[in-house]
């Protein structure tokens, strides 16, 4: 599908473009996050969709100001405004060149969650990516939302809270290392 928002330089449409499934040392995600909440930006949204921008390790042509613009055709808007950027580094990989953690839960050892940080373009953002989050095998979207990872009982609680603590530890620190335990932040 092409992107048909006449605002969005070329560069950024994914139309023709492959997906690039290896991200690299050194590449940086960017985060649109509310003004004066990059620290902890993760608090409040729904864990289905962690979405960034890549930079492929080439500011110039993927700056960060790209996660600026609306790609929603059905707004006038070509800026999001009133936002702050947040800048993570990528320190180190696993070995198929991405970044994974395996979450367990402390209440159901059998409960596991994979956090997976792909390369996911849409029409008008090809550096567009996302740490896409598994519970089961199963792939959490807004559609299985409520019966996977957003149900009630405690259990699931205190695994969003452990998925939140995890990607708020690499905006926290401003590195993505696949090689770290998950440090607790005590003060979300």
């Amino acid at each position: 599908m092409q992107c048909q928002l006449p605002y969005i330089p070329k560069r950024l449409h994914s139309f023709g473009k492959h997906i690039i499934e290896e991200f690299f040392i050194g590449e940086e995600l960017y985060y649109r996050c509310k003004l004066g909440q990059c620290s902890k930006p993760y608090l409040s949204i729904s864990l289905y969709d962690v979405s960034h921008n890549r930079n492929f390790n080439d500011s110039k042509l993927y700056p960060k100001e790209d996660v600026l613009f609306d790609i929603n055709e059905n707004t006038d808007i070509e800026q999001i405004e009133n936002k702050d950027i947040s800048i993570s580094v990528i320190k180190s990989l696993s070995q198929n060149n991405t970044f994974e953690k395996e979450i367990i839960s402390d209440d159901d050892p059998d409960i596991i969650v994979n956090i997976k940080l792909i390369h996911s373009p849409v029409p008008c953002m090809y550096s567009h990516c996302a740490f896409q989050i598994s519970l089961k095998d199963d792939i959490i979207t807004k559609e299985n939302y409520s019966k996977t990872l957003g149900k009630k009982p405690k259990v699931y609680k205190n695994l969003r809270r452990d998925i939140r603590i995890e990607l708020t530890s690499i905006i926290y620190s401003s590195v993505i290392d696949n090689n770290s335990e998950t440090e607790i932040i005590t003060d979300l």
